[in-house]
């Protein structure tokens, strides 16, 4: 009778989902392969013999046969009296008793498989929730195409010669590379059995905690698969640890983290603050009562200031900071040049009662996410531009607006229409700056073109930057140390040993600093940005005056009054550096006339406009120093966020 109950049981499952499908206007049958690709028996099919195949990816049949005896989640619907009903009971009596003995047949196309033979065997199988069955398999190779799936199939085939791993999929492109750079392993590295065994244990009890979780939230109808959210989970947590953790560990993990997952719902996961808001708030009343009467907030830097230009302008920001809250602020530094220690550092200023913690790196992201998921009430914040973590903010500075204004100075002072931009790293945002001083050189001086270097290239000479080219008027990097030359940041003349320096940007991080230090005192952290389904970047430029220009003494008057008249127009929103049309180096139009690039298309921006002469560099022509920072926001090294996944807050007037 154990059979004839079961398979009572199993066709009122696939009675349910027969009638859900029809509903649904779906076939509500088991997919044929045959029917779903043309042409298959012409395709190439590959022996892998014996495999066990993850039961969740056998979806259907490979040709016609009786797929009217089962519903498409392979529980059986024909009438309990029949024959096929009598045998399916039958077979689940004996691999009740006995077990499964007998592989099935399968074709496998695209990471799916579909039966040549065992119906019965894996419709009990999946009754009994048997996570997997030992199959006879045979690969249809498709044929490759532009197609997201298609590239992301043809990105598994190398990884599943290296790993035998076929139960973890992605939505994405790159995903593998993705997996392989967070398990410590090199493409063409064959995976040893106890390798496999640890992941094996990693990815079962995150898929059996997240699962758990899924089912008991709406997160079911995000379009992620849990091999994304897997991915999310290793880059938060790390994998040394990971096979070893307990259940436990892994649902305390996934309840600090579950905002990660779910932030993709709407589509817009990321948000841009482009100005600041606490102060239109006013304090809120209870923090105005019972909240802290001073904060308390920590400065993580990977460089001394004295040495290098950029921490010496976050330094800067901390020392303003304080001089402008006074004794509702106190600050401590922590200088760490090791990145293994970043973590255990960023733990330890959590742990000295420090209610805002800024990491002043994009290398300290991944070190800033894993400490708050330790530490889930922590604030940590990084200074990165395409962070979309949601429990670390990041913040950065619209540099490029007054790269637009170096721009023009740089194109009304050229003698011979060249002028010099020497970049430093080829990461994200780096390509607005660039794109911005060309668009500026050339709204006062339509011939110019703009000779691209980087300083971080291997073969980089600073002695000649352009080598034999007859460049004069130079953009540098943006921000010098105290010990460095002056003159040879920002933008500077150079006429034969002679340097002189013309304009240079001003950072002024204090800004955002004094703001996020506000909104913690009055209460209104929570309340800021977008809410806690997206991740948050403030982003912040003229407007609050974060990023500013000095121009020298010496320039003539005329074109300083035209520079502050368009630093007056950027700064009140009149005028946009990314509008009307603008042409990339291959002439396609990413701007057309009329128009004006988003904040999200320009955060996304990974070209150069058309009078650049130049382009970005590989990795492995940069410096040693230079690559972790380019590994981690490389421009040709990661995949830049469509501008789509953005949304921002409209700058006022």
């Amino acid at each position: 009778m154990f059979g004839v109950d079961a398979y009572a049981r199993a066709r009122k499952s696939g009675l349910k989902e027969y009638h859900g499908r029809i509903q649904r206007h779906q076939n509500p049958f088991l997919p044929v392969l045959a029917e779903e690709v043309e042409q298959l028996n012409a395709l190439s099919h590959v022996p892998l013999g014996l495999i066990q195949v993850p039961l969740s990816k056998i979806v259907g049949t490979s040709s016609k046969g009786r797929t009217n005896a089962f519903a498409a989640n392979f529980m059986p619907i024909l009438d309990p009296g029949c024959e096929f009903a009598v045998k399916w009971g039958t077979l689940y009596d004996g691999i009740v008793e006995q077990g499964l003995n007998q592989p099935v047949k399968v074709l496998e196309y695209m990471n799916r498989f579909y039966l040549v033979e065992g119906n019965k065997r894996v419709s009990v199988m999946k009754f009994l929730d048997s996570i997997s069955i030992e199959a006879e398999v045979t690969r249809v190779l498709p044929k490759r195409t532009d197609d997201p799936e298609n590239i992301l199939y043809f990105e598994f085939l190398p990884f599943y010669a290296d790993t035998g791993i076929n139960y973890l999929w992605f939505s994405k492109p790159g995903s593998f590379a993705k997996l392989y750079e967070l398990t410590g392993k090199q493409p063409g590295e064959h995976w040893t059995s106890e390798e496999r065994s640890d992941f094996n244990a990693a990815y079962m009890r995150f898929r059996a905690e997240y699962k758990a979780r899924e089912a008991a939230s709406d997160a079911s109808r995000l379009p992620a698969t849990t091999g994304d959210a897997f991915l999310i989970y290793l880059e938060a947590c790390g994998y040394a640890e990971a096979p070893k953790k307990y259940d436990r560990q892994i649902r305390g993990e996934l309840k600090a983290l579950w905002g990660e997952f779910e932030k993709d719902k709407a589509g817009e996961n990321v948000a841009l603050i482009m100005k600041p808001e606490e102060r239109k708030k006013g304090p809120n009343l209870i923090n105005t009562l019972f909240g802290p009467s001073s904060v308390k907030v920590a400065f993580l830097y990977n460089r001394n200031p004295g040495e290098s230009g950029w921490i010496y302008w976050h330094d800067l920001g901390r020392v303003n900071l304080e001089n402008d809250m006074g004794d509702r602020v106190k600050t401590t530094v922590c200088v760490c040049e090791d990145a293994a220690n970043f973590e255990s550092e960023i733990e330890r200023l959590i742990e000295e009662g420090n209610s805002l913690i800024f990491t002043t790196s994009p290398v300290m992201l991944s070190a800033s996410m894993k400490a708050s998921v330790k530490y889930p009430e922590a604030r940590i914040l990084n200074c990165s531009l395409l962070a979309s973590w949601q429990r670390v903010r990041s913040y950065y500075l619209r540099i490029y607006e007054v790269k637009f204004l170096i721009g023009m100075i740089a194109g009304a002072l050229t003698e011979n229409d060249l002028v010099g931009y020497i970049g430093d790293y080829p990461i994200a945002g780096v390509a607005a700056s660039i794109n911005a001083f060309a668009l500026g050189a050339r709204m006062v001086n339509p011939r110019v073109k703009v000779i691209l270097e980087w300083s971080t290239r291997k073969s980089f000479n600073p002695e000649r930057p352009f080598g034999d080219k007859k460049v004069e008027i130079i953009s540098s990097r943006d921000v010098g140390a105290p010990s460095h030359h002056a003159v040879e940041y920002g933008l500077y003349a150079q006429r034969g040993e002679d340097k002189q320096s013309i304009a240079i940007p001003v950072l002024d991080w204090s800004k955002i600093y004094e703001s996020l230090a506000h909104s913690v005192l009055n209460g209104n952290w929570d309340s800021d940005g977008a809410g806690q389904t997206k991740a948050i970047n403030y982003w912040w430029g003229l407007s609050s005056d974060a990023v500013d220009i000095v121009m020298s003494q010496r320039m003539d008057i005329g074109l300083k009054r035209l520079v502050e008249l368009v630093k007056e127009h950027i700064r009140e929103g009149v005028f946009w550096p990314f509008e009307s049309i603008i042409r990339d180096q291959a002439g396609e139009i990413r701007c057309p006339v009329d128009s004006r690039l988003t904040p999200a298309d320009v955060v996304a921006m990974d070209w150069l406009v058309d009078n650049v002469v130049g382009g970005f560099p590989a990795i492995d022509e940069l410096k040693d120093e230079a690559k972790a920072l380019v590994e981690l926001q490389g421009i040709r090294e990661v995949a830049l966020p469509a501008a789509s996944s953005f949304s921002w807050r409209a700058e006022e007037n």
